[in-house]
């Protein structure tokens, strides 16, 4: 139905890559099409994540030790600046442990806010302000993605309520949208658990109590689809992590503190792309239709990445394009931190590449030094 919409509005479609096992694969089964992909552990293991692939992969190598529960107090250096491996700290049957793990190369992946809150816990005498920072760069740039998302009923049913749900996308407004900076891919969304329609997809002038919004469950849940987007966020480097001046964990460590607005240009997109959306629906047929993009805040409850962004220069970046913080040949950054823009695209695929590109870039290295253990 939405791909016959598409060709009367002379939209090309695809369908997005989902990272979910569309056939038995390395052990794990196939998708069983039970609705609950986002928030849940998957029951058939076909969701594929680092904890049933690589990280597997590695373990069966001999050569990966995995500490569970145990935190990076903070990346050690030696008197020069040079990063000598990282301060550990664990509870044990109620008592406080420490220790220091020395490496020869650091590879930080710990996501655009806690990779940015733990460099910048990591000054020292040459780096005051945290490692990498010394151009303010380190926690700034923070982007996740905007959503606008329009909803249409439609007067048959147009979902079985069968996972995951999104199945057909374009991406012909991702780039050169007239008028707008940005873009964003348009798919149709996973389908939603009772409470997330209720809380998401009731149209905005029915009461959320009584049985009003009971019966319209009952009756169109399966009759309701949603087509959403990401925007490509505009970065602005007033959004940004930072250490919390008061507020500290249970270690006595600074929490990260986030501020900041979405770009002014990001919103005015999603406008834009919101009512794409609605033609889109309105196209397939739907009677009625609503939906809202969301207000200006800052974007970063998903899709989290920016702060430690690559670039040619440690004026305007914190890593060169390997993933390498300026100023430090061994210490590196291996997430959507990275990520200049997330585009107007689910980064995931992205992380990976570049995290490949990084193992590859590590492992020439190690090809050219002296025979000797290396511990990263």
């Amino acid at each position: 139905m939405l791909a016959e919409a598409a060709r009367t509005l002379g939209l090309s479609t695809t369908q997005p890559p989902m990272l979910i096992n569309s056939q038995p694969h390395d052990g794990r089964d196939a998708c069983i099409e039970c609705a609950s992909c986002p928030g849940f552990a998957c029951p058939s293991d076909s969701k594929n994540g680092t904890q049933n692939t690589v990280i597997l992969k590695a373990l069966a190598s001999g050569r990966l030790h995995v500490s569970a529960e145990t935190l990076v107090d903070r990346i050690t250096t030696e008197e020069a600046g040079r990063v000598t491996g990282v301060a550990l700290l664990w509870d044990q049957a109620g008592m406080r442990h420490a220790a220091t793990v020395t490496a020869d190369i650091v590879v930080v992946a710990a996501g655009a806010i806690e990779t940015a809150r733990l460099l910048l816990l990591s000054a020292n005498a040459s780096e005051p302000k945290g490692l990498g920072n010394n151009t303010d760069q380190v926690g700034r740039n923070l982007q996740g993605h905007t959503y606008p998302t329009a909803y249409g009923l439609f007067d048959r049913q147009v979902h079985g309520g069968k996972g995951p749900g999104v199945t057909i996308a374009t991406t012909d407004f991702a780039h050169g949208l007239p008028g707008v900076i940005g873009g964003a891919m348009l798919a149709d969304d996973f389908i939603m658990t009772p409470t997330a329609f209720w809380e998401l997809a009731l149209p905005p002038d029915m009461p959320r109590w009584g049985q009003a919004p009971h019966d319209f469950m009952r009756q169109h849940y399966r009759h309701v689809l949603a087509i959403k987007g990401p925007v490509h966020e505009i970065p602005n480097p007033a959004c940004r992590v930072e250490l919390d001046p008061a507020v500290t964990d249970k270690w006595g460590r600074p929490v990260a503190r986030l501020s900041g607005v979405v770009h002014g240009e990001t919103s005015r997109t999603a406008a834009v792309i919101l009512g794409k959306a609605k033609a889109w629906l309105s196209a397939a047929g739907a009677s009625r239709i609503w939906g809202y993009t969301p207000a200006p805040r800052l974007s970063s409850h998903q899709h989290q990445a920016g702060t430690c962004r690559m670039g040619t220069s440690p004026k305007n970046s914190v890593t060169d394009y390997h993933g390498r913080v300026w100023g430090h040949s061994n210490l590196y950054v291996a997430d959507g931190s990275l990520h200049p823009t997330n585009g107007a695209f689910n980064p995931a695929l992205t992380i990976m590449a570049l995290a490949f590109r990084c193992a590859d870039h590590l492992l020439n290295r190690l090809d050219h030094q002296p025979a000797s253990e290396t511990h990263i």
